[in-house]
């Protein structure tokens, strides 16, 4: 699997500060305005914004307007290569793990 330099850096360094996971653990329930996602943090509404925003700029989630509200909504499928990527790996490393076993338990064998 072979994929460009730098295509889920984006998705993975949104993904390893555990504000914006949770962020997207709220939206996964279902839409929600920044004002309905601001109750749930202790930060400035500046700060949660800039964490939607990387969120944005990862292309995890969709902001639209709505009368005086920013509804955050999650984008289906935005992870999708970011998974297939680690499911490769895990793969790779699981199978690398059986054949180990297997040559461990024939040398045990004989």
């Amino acid at each position: 699997m072979i994929h460009k330099a730098g295509e889920n850096d984006k998705v993975f360094s949104a993904l390893s500060d555990s504000t914006r996971r949770k962020i997207i653990e709220l939206l996964h329930q279902g839409d929600a305005s920044i004002l309905e996602l601001s109750g749930s943090f202790t930060m400035s509404f500046q700060a949660l914004s800039k964490h939607i925003k990387i969120l944005e700029n990862a292309g995890i989630l969709t902001k639209k307007k709505h009368g005086k509200f920013v509804i955050c909504s999650l984008k289906q499928n935005a992870l999708k290569k970011s998974l297939e990527w680690i499911s490769y790996y895990s793969n790779f490393w699981n199978d690398s793990f059986n054949k180990l076993d297997d040559l461990l338990q024939q040398q045990k064998d004989d």
